[in-house]
C-alpha cells in the first residue's frame, strides 16, 4: 500500500478537479456574456429608448 493513493482520496481529488473546472467554465461564460452586453449596450439602449417612446 506504500505509494498508492486510496480510492476515496482519488475520487475526492477528481471531484475537486471537476468543481474547479466547472467554476472556470462559469467564469469564462460570464466573461463572454459581460463582453457581449458591453459590445451591444448602445443597441440595447436604442431599443429601450424606442420602447419607452412607443409606450409614452
Amino acid at each position: 500500500m506504500d505509494g498508492e493513493t486510496p480510492v476515496e482520496n482519488s475520487d475526492d481529488q477528481e471531484e475537486q478537479e471537476d468543481r474547479e473546472a466547472a467554476a472556470e467554465r462559469r467564469r469564462e461564460r460570464r466573461a463572454v456574456i459581460v463582453q457581449l452586453l458591453i459590445d451591444w449596450s448602445s443597441v440595447i439602449a436604442a431599443v429601450a429608448n424606442l420602447v419607452v417612446q412607443h409606450f409614452s
